[in-house]
This record gives C-alpha cells, sequence and structure tokens, in this order.
C-alpha cells in the first residue's frame, strides 16, 4: 500500500491508495490508471486553472506555484510550504461509476458553485471547457475551479470503474 499526501495549497490531506497501477477492464474498454511521474523537486507546487473569459467560457491553463523551506512543525524538518489562502471549509465528494455520462453525451455543461481547489484522491475524472479542451485528473492531481456563473462552465465525467473521490477547498 502506499501513502500519498495531497497538499492543495490550503489544507492536509492523507489518502492511501492500494494499487494505482492495476489494469481494470469495464464493460466497454479497458482502463489503466498510471500516476503520473514522481517529482523529485519539493520547491513547486502545480496544478490546474479552470478560468472564464468575459464571453462566458471556459479554458485551463496549466499553473505552477514555488514554495518557500520554512521550520512548519519543529522539530520535524524543515519543508517546503506556500499559498496561505484563506478557506472557510473544506468536504469532500462521491462520485459514482458513470457520473457525467449523460452530460457528456448532451453537452451539458455547468459552473462551480464557487470558486475553490479540488484534489482528485481516488478514481479517474476528466472535465472539459467550453473551448472544447479537456483534462484527465490522476490521484494526487490539483484543480482551481474559477469558473462561477454567469460562465459556461465545464463537463465533469468519472472515467473510473468504480466511484472516485475529491477533495474541495472553499
Amino acid at each position: 500500500m502506499r501513502q500519498f499526501i495531497f497538499v492543495p495549497l490550503l489544507a492536509l490531506t492523507a489518502c492511501a491508495i492500494d494499487n494505482p497501477r492495476s489494469v481494470v477492464a469495464t464493460p466497454t474498454a479497458t482502463l489503466t490508471v498510471t500516476p503520473a511521474p514522481l517529482s523529485t523537486d519539493a520547491s513547486a507546487v502545480k496544478w490546474i486553472r479552470l478560468y472564464c473569459t468575459p464571453d462566458n467560457e471556459s479554458h485551463f491553463e496549466d499553473m505552477s506555484s514555488p514554495l518557500e523551506q520554512i521550520n512548519f512543525a519543529p522539530p520535524a524538518s524543515p519543508i517546503f510550504i506556500g499559498g496561505g489562502t484563506p478557506a472557510t471549509k473544506v468536504v469532500f465528494g462521491g462520485f459514482e461509476q458513470h457520473w457525467g455520462d449523460a452530460d457528456v453525451q448532451s453537452g451539458k455543461t455547468h459552473p462551480t458553485p464557487v470558486v475553490q481547489w479540488i484534489t482528485l484522491l481516488k478514481g479517474k475524472m476528466v472535465i472539459t471547457s467550453t473551448d472544447g479542451d479537456s483534462r484527465t485528473l490522476n490521484p494526487g492531481d490539483i484543480m482551481h475551479l474559477e469558473d462561477a456563473a454567469p460562465c459556461r462552465g465545464h463537463i465533469t465525467q468519472n472515467l473510473a470503474p468504480g466511484a472516485t473521490f475529491l477533495q474541495f477547498v472553499q
């Protein structure tokens, strides 16, 4: 069992993932879940930004933020820290298998209810912006959703052969 620690700039969450390299057959396809290459650089965090332009269309942008090495929890060794934006709550969401399939077929989009951070804890999702671009999220991936109304939003679909879990920091 591997232990991953996700730092969505605002909260710390630990999540155990049994076998992230497993291959699972679904009725229509084979889904291979392969984690992103492990980074050796702890001095920066990367995330995906989903933002809205004045025409109410959503778009993706790859982002990175430097982290500063500080003595965060003495007597433990210093770690890299950044962010520090206030948050009002942290919630978890569970998405059933095939969640969002109907929205993909109909093209039905939705805006984020509030500007928020999400971290994919377990499973696999794809998010499609209104400009037609899409990003696949795997465990550990972080996204900042800024496409609140009146933005047209995005389409989200669970690609995992079972439940997918997200952490929301609002």
